[in-house]
């Protein structure tokens, strides 16, 4: 059926899924410091030094390791066959010269390896902005940029969720700590 959607594209619609209330407060205590950089050539960005809080509840952690595991799903990178169709829908609105087919499969070789770690979200926000801000063809690393700011907020909240998880075990294993602390001190004395 033409109105109907197959399974691919109703999941890169899904939004991402936000933290849950008190994991995204647990997030916010961690902040130390915030920062404007206003660039010359850019956008205003908001940089933060961010450190996982000293203290974890074991009920917060649980509910942290549950939004990390469905960020990891939401971060998986695209299947090679949807993404491909996508970047072909996108590249399809700018009218180009035709390849033989065998650098047609090489191109599209290309467009897969170097957009091949991104959700197909992160790749359709891209091609959505590309289409409704440009009106020349992409190039790969135009779009491999416009993905990157589309997973930059999730991928810093994966990495800030896996250090307060490695935060709250270390308070679980005293042992984990001793460790982390041994190696620290030994790497310390090693001479460069």
């Amino acid at each position: 059926m033409a109105g109907r959607r197959d399974a691919a594209s109703l999941v890169a619609r899904e939004p991402l899924p936000p933290p849950p209330t008190p994991v995204a407060r647990l997030l916010e205590r961690g902040i130390q410091e915030r920062r404007f950089l206003f660039p010359d050539n850019g956008t205003v960005r908001i940089m933060e030094t961010w450190q996982p809080p000293s203290e974890v509840e074991d009920g917060l952690a649980d509910l942290a390791a549950q939004h990390l595991s469905e960020l990891e799903v939401a971060l998986r990178p695209a299947e090679r066959g949807v993404l491909l169709a996508r970047i072909l829908a996108l590249l399809s609105h700018f009218r180009a010269e035709p390849n033989p087919p065998q650098v047609e499969q090489m191109i599209a070789d290309d467009w897969a390896e170097d957009l091949g770690e991104f959700p197909i979200w992160a790749v359709e926000e891209a091609c959505r902005q590309w289409r409704r801000t440009r009106k020349w063809r992409p190039q790969i690393c135009e779009m491999v940029a416009l993905c990157r700011e589309a997973v930059s907020e999730p991928e810093t909240r994966r990495q800030r969720l896996q250090a307060l998880l490695y935060r709250a075990e270390t308070r679980r294993n005293p042992m984990l700590r001793r460790m982390e602390d041994l190696t620290q001190r030994t790497f310390r004395r090693v001479p460069a």
